[in-house]
């Protein structure tokens, strides 16, 4: 189901069956703006022709005794 056809009480189950069962229908509808911008940049990304090696990789360093 495309995130556009979303109602405002799938997006409460949704949230509840991830705790979030205390959501004010305020927040519901901002949640499900979110979903939907989400929705649009995923299908404006061309990722036709990606490769494990366009994955960004994130490297952290630790430095012994500090």
């Amino acid at each position: 189901m495309a995130d556009d056809k979303l109602s405002l009480d799938e997006v409460r189950k949704m949230a509840a069956e991830i705790g979030m069962t205390h959501l004010a229908d305020e927040h519901l509808q901002q949640l499900l703006r979110a979903m939907r911008a989400a929705q649009a940049r995923r299908t404006a990304l061309p990722t036709g022709n990606l490769t494990p090696a366009d994955e960004p990789m994130h490297v952290f360093r630790l430095e012994n005794g500090k």
